[in-house]
């Protein structure tokens, strides 16, 4: 992978890690249809396919994911932030 395509991607991360934080910020648990339409476009972006529905799933979760997809690019151990923080 060119330096590049890594950058997009780690972009494409970036953003979906945005969409997910400014969703709780407004209060929301879980993922609806608009941004899990939102989520797959970015998620695309990164040359990741979503290999189930995001709608419905809760954020918190979704957040760990995209934070494991990161690490995975950038060739480190994903840190489980439920591990951490007992949730």
């Amino acid at each position: 992978m060119s330096v590049r395509e890594h950058r997009l991607r780690q972009l494409a991360l970036d953003r979906c890690l945005q969409l997910l934080e400014e969703a709780q910020v407004r209060g929301r648990s879980r993922i609806d249809g608009p941004l899990g339409a939102l989520l797959r476009t970015q998620l695309e972006h990164a040359g990741v396919i979503a290999e189930h529905r995001l709608e419905g799933r809760r954020i918190d979760r979704v957040l760990d994911d995209i934070f494991a997809l990161q690490a995975q690019l950038l060739g480190q151990a994903p840190e489980d932030r439920r591990q951490r923080t007992g949730t």
